[in-house]
């Protein structure tokens, strides 16, 4: 009896997510979307291959940001999602002029990212890793010459690390902080303002809640700012409240600049109150100007000022997987 040849079910191929200008390193967004959808880095210089006007959605930083060759590539049908728009009506009026209506700004917390580039400015104001490279590939017979610039490097076991506020990226600092022997405090900033705080985000058992933002300074050697920019942040760390501050403390804000009353640092800069600074996000040319001239005398050696380091690298919000495959 001749055997009927069953057909093969046909397995539909996943809808495709490119990120375009952001996000080179697609690992974990493809574990995420395992299964829901193929996701893959289109970089600019390969526009040609069409692979952008295949996808379903599209992740971008910001629009506005993005070549006009690559803009003209989108179409109306994919869901584009911007990850980091600085103006969002500016990127909304681009696309829509392009007839983009399925724009959607994501607000994506970073919050891995953001701990990594703390953890790295802590390191790099503790340990001098930036001076000894800078004089390393610029001095001749450095080994001799090297060791003033050793002298007041710190090791992190034993060191008190100070949190304000309470987020995603604070309690993954605490952990990292933890795991190089660190003791760590915290801060939360609604509590302080006597309100119960509504944040399901717990800190490791390890880490002490500090009662009030005073206390936290006068007993933390590195101070790391994470709480969102309110009324009731706008220069948190104040003129007032940094007299309370350890003699020779760190302080690293990855946040707004202004959560801090910039000249009152600047001066504890000057006068070696505090040992080092370390700022992510750079205001503008006129701001970092204001930095540069007017901490001169305290040398660029205490330091540490970047652009949104981890602004291009956020994992897809999961909630728009649903989005897509239907």
């Amino acid at each position: 009896m001749a055997h009927r040849n069953k057909a093969a079910p046909q397995s539909h191929p996943l809808p495709l997510v490119v990120t375009l200008n952001c996000i080179e390193d697609t690992v974990l967004e493809q574990e995420c979307l395992s299964g829901v959808a193929e996701v893959e880095h289109v970089p600019l210089s390969q526009l040609a291959d069409s692979r952008i006007e295949s996808a379903a959605a599209v992740l971008l930083h910001s629009f506005s940001f993005l070549p006009r060759a690559a803009q003209r590539r989108l179409r109306p049908w994919q869901l584009i999602l911007c990850l980091g728009s600085s103006d969002r009506a500016v990127d909304s009026a681009l696309a829509a002029d392009l007839g983009l209506n399925r724009m959607v700004h994501v607000d994506v917390s970073r919050a891995e990212e953001v701990a990594d580039t703390v953890m790295a400015l802590i390191l790099g104001l503790l340990r001098r890793t930036h001076l000894l490279s800078r004089h390393a590939l610029s001095a001749a017979g450095w080994l001799g010459s090297v060791q003033p610039l050793c002298r007041g490097m710190r090791r992190c076991r034993g060191l008190v690390l100070g949190i304000v506020g309470r987020s995603a990226s604070a309690t993954s600092l605490a952990s990292r902080s933890l795991a190089f022997k660190m003791s760590v405090l915290y801060f939360d900033v609604q509590e302080g303002n006597g309100k119960v705080s509504k944040s399901a985000l717990t800190f490791p058992a390890a880490a002490r809640r500090m009662d009030t933002l005073n206390d936290l300074l006068a007993a933390s050697d590195v101070i790391s700012l994470h709480c969102a920019l309110t009324n009731e942040t706008i220069q948190i760390i104040s003129a007032d409240c940094l007299q309370h501050i350890k003699p020779g403390a760190f302080l690293v804000n990855t946040g707004s600049s202004q959560l801090l009353d910039d000249c009152a640092v600047k001066q504890l800069l000057i006068d070696g109150t505090l040992a080092g600074c370390a700022l992510d996000g750079a205001e503008g040319p006129q701001w970092m100007e204001a930095w540069i001239s007017e901490t001169e005398l305290c040398g660029w050696n205490h330091l540490f000022i970047l652009e949104d380091s981890y602004v291009g690298s956020a994992v897809f919000n999961l909630s728009f997987a649903s989005q897509m495959s239907q």
